[in-house]
Formats: C-alpha cells, sequence, structure tokens
C-alpha cells in the first residue's frame, strides 16, 4: 500500500488514543476531537478498498470476485480478532472460576463478566447495534469494537455494489451514497427524537455508532479515489482551515464557548446540527487530503516517514489492543503521574502490536495472494 496512506492510519490511531485518554480520567491529554480518527478510517477504507473493488471487478468471474475479495478481508482482519476474544475470554473464565473473583464483587470481576455477556456481540460484529441500545454498558475490553463492526458491515455490502451497479454508473452511484449520507442521519434523528426506536439512546450518540450514518465517509472515500485530481498542498489546508472555522464558529454561536481540543466538532457534533452536516463536511476535506496523501503533494516529509509509516502498519493492533491496555494500566498505576501512564499505555500498545503484526497478522496477509488473488493473471497454477 502507498505509503502515505499507510501513515495516515497511524495518526487517525493516535487521534483515537488521545480521545480515550480522557475515559479514564487523564484530562490534560483529553482531545475530545479526536473521536473523528474513526471517522478517518471509514473515509480510507472506502479509498482503498473501491480502486481494488473496481479491479478484481474487470479481472474476475461473479464467483471469484466475492471468493476472493471476502477470503482476503478474512485473512486481514480475523485472526487477530477472533486470537483477541478468544485469549481474552479463556482468561476471563480462568479469572472469575477463582474463589477471589467468582462472587463478581471486584471491579476487575464485573469487568470481565461484562466482557462475557458482551461476547454474542463481539463475535457476531454486531457489537454497534448493542452500543447505541439501552441494554449498552461499557467494557474497556470491547466497547472499541463498534467500528469493527461497522467496517465489517461495510465489507458485506460495499463489494455487492461495487459488482453490480454499471461502470458507467459507478459515479453516479457515489455522489447519490454521498448525498444520502446526511439525509440519512437526518432522518435518523427525527426518528430517536420522537422516540420512535425507544430501544435507542442518545441521538447523538446513535448518529455516530450506527453504520448507517457513514454511508457517504465509504463513499467519498471511493469517489476521490476514482475520481479525485492532485492539487497544490496549500488547497489542502485553506480546505481543512475552513471546515476548522465552520466548526468554531457554529459551536461558538451554539453554545457561547469554544474548546480548542474539540476541534470545533465535540463529540458527537451535538451542536448546530452538526450531527447532519458536520461528518460530510470533515469526510470531504479527509477524501481530499487523501488524495493529494496518495499522490505526495500534501506534507510528504511527515506521511513518508519511516517510523509513521511501520505503525500505520501495525495500526491494526494498535486499535485492538489500545483500549484494554489502557484500562489495565490506570488500573494498576494509581499514583503514577498521567504523562507516565500515558507513555506507559502507549509503548505496552506498541509493543503488542508489533509482536501480533511480526509473528501472526504478517504470516496470513503474505498469504493473501497465494489463496484469494486479486486479478486472474495473479493466480497461482
Amino acid at each position: 500500500m502507498n505509503q502515505g496512506l499507510t501513515s495516515f492510519r497511524a495518526l487517525a490511531f493516535f487521534a483515537i488514543f488521545l480521545f480515550h485518554l480522557g475515559d479514564p480520567g487523564a484530562s490534560r491529554f483529553d482531545v475530545q476531537g479526536g473521536y473523528l480518527g474513526v471517522e478517518a478510517f471509514f473515509v480510507l477504507s472506502g479509498f482503498l478498498l473501491t480502486p481494488i473493488l473496481v479491479e478484481m471487478k474487470s479481472s474476475l468471474n461473479k464467483r471469484d470476485f466475492f471468493i476472493h475479495f471476502y477470503g482476503r478481508r478474512a485473512l486481514r482482519i480475523f485472526p487477530l480478532y477472533y486470537a483477541y476474544l478468544l485469549i481474552v475470554a479463556a482468561i476471563s473464565f480462568w479469572l472469575l472460576s477463582q474463589p477471589a473473583y467468582s462472587g463478581g464483587n471486584t471491579r476487575l470481576a464485573a469487568d470481565l463478566n461484562q466482557f462475557i455477556k458482551q461476547l454474542p456481540w463481539t463475535v457476531t460484529y454486531t457489537y454497534d447495534f448493542y452500543h447505541v441500545s439501552n441494554y449498552f454498558r461499557h467494557s474497556f475490553l470491547a466497547t472499541h469494537f463498534w467500528s469493527l463492526a461497522v467496517e465489517e458491515q461495510f465489507y458485506l455490502v460495499w463489494p455487492l455494489a461495487i459488482f453490480f451497479i454499471p461502470a458507467r454508473h459507478l459515479k453516479k452511484f457515489l455522489l447519490l451514497v454521498i448525498v444520502a449520507g446526511p439525509l440519512t442521519r437526518f432522518l435518523l434523528a427525527v426518528a430517536v427524537d420522537a422516540n420512535m426506536l425507544p430501544v435507542l439512546r442518545q441521538t447523538d450518540l446513535v448518529i455516530y455508532i450506527l453504520p448507517f450514518s457513514h454511508i457517504d465517509a465509504f463513499a467519498i472515500g471511493g469517489f476521490f479515489a476514482l475520481y479525485g485530481k492532485s492539487r497544490p498542498g496549500y488547497l489542502v489546508w485553506a480546505s481543512l482551515l475552513l471546515v476548522l472555522a465552520l466548526g468554531f464558529v457554529t459551536s461558538w454561536l451554539s453554545a457561547g464557548q469554544l474548546h480548542l481540543g474539540e476541534l470545533g466538532y465535540g463529540p458527537f457534533m451535538k451542536d448546530s446540527y452538526k450531527y447532519v452536516w458536520g461528518y460530510s463536511a470533515v469526510t470531504l476535506v479527509l477524501g481530499y487530503m487523501l488524495v493529494q496523501i496518495r499522490n505526495k503533494t500534501f506534507m510528504p516529509a511527515l506521511f513518508e516517514n519511516p517510523l509513521l509509516v511501520y505503525l500505520g502498519t501495525i495500526s491494526y493492533g494498535l486499535y485492538v489492543f489500545h483500549y484494554p491496555v489502557l484500562w489495565l494500566v490506570y488500573s494498576t498505576m494509581h499514583r503514577s503521574p498521567e504523562i507516565v501512564r500515558a507513555s506507559a499505555t502507549l509503548l505496552i500498545t506498541v509493543i503488542i502490536s508489533m509482536v501480533s503484526y511480526e509473528l501472526m497478522e504478517k504470516r496470513f496477509i503474505n498469504s493473501k495472494d497465494k489463496y484469494f488473488a486479486r486479478t486472474s493473471a495473479a493466480k497461482p497454477h
């Protein structure tokens, strides 16, 4: 993959990491706008996968198209994800069988019990639907998997759309989905506010979590990947500053105060109906930015940095492991300064992710072309 785009993954992770540092109380490092890192991952997924699907469609028959795409995704996504669930479940069941934890009257026992209860949602990649329900209970071991559920649901639907939409209509289809995004969020907000869906909680959070709200993020990524043109870097800065200014101005008009850490789009775009239009503004800039990063016209010195590229390479593990590591570190290092706990969390997460990638993930990644080639010419004989 393009090195700049790999580095973009790393920066998206760091945004999420800074956002999550606020959960256990590290307020100095609490960057409320960091939740948009998830949106960056969604746009990047559309940006990367849409051209791949178009290429596979032109080279493979229908049967091989779907088998090879889902096979490649399974080899990349499933091994780490299900290994994590299996290991944490095994540890949870073992600890809860011990006398010290069997009564469930400790914080650790309660957290482990919560993880086990949520296994049906995590195993089936439906955690996003559980997350927005009134039955949801927070878990540092699983709550962050809602976004992986959204990604997996995207993988189920997007190949079908790309394969069956005629090539001459693909651009119109992507534009239609982009327009449908804010409309979908508006209708969803109306339904939740009117209590038409009583099982759902908190309008802004529902819109942030449910997959329907992000259809335009994936489509924007695909549109810019296929049709975006190279532009000077200063135009990217201009568009980025314009969107930030729009966010800060509307936040000031709505709340009468500003928080720089929210970047003008505080969680989860509560003010000024941002949960309708704000995601569109942010994802359009991200899509525009990705084209320039791919073409090396926007901050190439940063995005081609080898360290950042490697961190982007192991970003899947960083995302999977950072939240439970955060929980463990902040549960055991009560008296340490915040900077020490935050640094320890990041360092441990990086080390675990490196081991996971080098010893397990890389083996499966390297087998994708062997078993599920993207083009017919690349099939093994």
